[in-house]
């Protein structure tokens, strides 16, 4: 449904699209647009080599909040010095209502959503994923629109 080539603008329109016809959805594919900005973000921030990294994606714990929060501690904010819950805005509410209901939807705890209740919830995932974006930019990754790829310590 997405690539890396895709402009964020244009995979945050089509997860809002669903917010009408398919709330549920709407709010799991925000969750993924933001984990895959994280790992994205990881992977172009760490100054790394790629392939080690994605090692440490598969053997470790990575899903969900903790496992990126643990693999943004360690790979990230070591170098650069900032916490995830400090870049993403909002984070008490992040963290607790938008992926708790991301979690509830995931493992069937509950199984609808009301377009309006996702609607905050999808807009502060996204607001998440723009936050880690900018953050990335600023620390001269680019996440989106080319491959990364380091082979060899820098």
């Amino acid at each position: 449904m997405f690539t890396y080539r895709d402009k964020q603008s244009t995979r945050h329109s089509r997860i809002r699209s669903f917010l009408k016809t398919d709330p549920f959805v709407a709010v799991i594919l925000s969750a993924i647009d933001f984990e895959w900005t994280v790992r994205r973000a990881i992977l172009g921030l760490s100054g790394l080599p790629t392939k080690p990294i994605h090692e440490i994606f598969k053997s470790e714990r990575s899903g969900g909040l903790s496992g990126l929060q643990n693999h943004w501690k360690k790979l990230v904010k070591s170098r650069l010095g900032s916490d995830l819950a400090s870049i993403v805005p909002n984070w008490e509410f992040f963290s607790n209502r938008a992926f708790g209901l991301r979690n509830k939807l995931v493992h069937g705890a509950e199984g609808r959503v009301t377009p309006e209740h996702a609607g905050k919830i999808v807009d502060s995932i996204l607001a998440g994923s723009v936050a880690v974006a900018n953050y990335a930019e600023a620390n001269n990754a680019t996440i989106f629109g080319k491959k990364i790829r380091r082979l060899k310590t820098r």
